[in-house]
């Protein structure tokens, strides 16, 4: 009688514990990145307005509180209309979120949302 090991097919098991390193590494990835809280709405109207007061900054820096009110306003009722401000909460990850928020300009803003 054979031994039972001598009936399996020849690279049978590495490639098994290649199929199973394969799915332990997607799962960690996964755990990794797909498990983060998703921004809330108000979340993303809070980045929307960092970038307006970072704008502001940069380009109107003598500007009054009055006027950015007034701006940061605007930009927040021209994305209630845009579909694509919709998806914020879809397409910005909590990473891109946090780095966002600590940005000192608005170069370094968008580069978080890259």
């Amino acid at each position: 009688m054979r031994p039972e090991r001598l009936h399996r097919r020849p690279g049978r098991g590495r490639v098994f514990r290649l199929r199973t390193r394969f799915t332990l590494a997607a799962a960690c990835v996964l755990l990794a990145t797909g498990c983060q809280k998703r921004l809330t709405e108000e979340e993303c109207f809070t980045l929307l307005d960092k970038y307006v007061e970072l704008l502001l900054e940069s380009d109107r820096p003598g500007s009054v509180p009055p006027d950015r009110l007034k701006l940061k306003s605007e930009a927040r009722a021209k994305a209630n209309r845009d579909p694509a401000f919709a998806e914020c909460s879809e397409r910005v990850s909590r990473s891109e979120f946090e780095c966002a928020m600590q940005a000192s300009n608005p170069d370094g803003l968008e580069q978080c949302l890259l």
